[in-house]
């Protein structure tokens, strides 16, 4: 399992983390989805360490999101 990690602008309360899971949930193979809402990070872990897609959802939603290079897992 690949764990990506990101950074989001824009999460600014309990009901942006609803929003976010909502947005991904339908990805293909998005295993589990966390989000923390006073950092500004969101997990994802699937079975691949595709990220493009999760990236499009989130900016799609209306928040702006990066991959976090310096958390990711080798």
């Amino acid at each position: 399992m690949g764990q990506i990690n990101l950074n989001v602008q824009g999460i600014s309360s309990a009901s942006s983390i609803e929003v976010i899971k909502k947005a991904l949930k339908g990805l293909k193979d998005t295993n589990h989805i966390h989000v923390d809402w006073e950092s500004g990070r969101v997990q994802v872990t699937r079975p691949f360490r595709q990220s493009d897609d999760i990236i499009h959802a989130l900016n799609a939603a209306g928040y702006k999101a990066s991959l976090d290079l310096d958390e990711q897992n080798p």
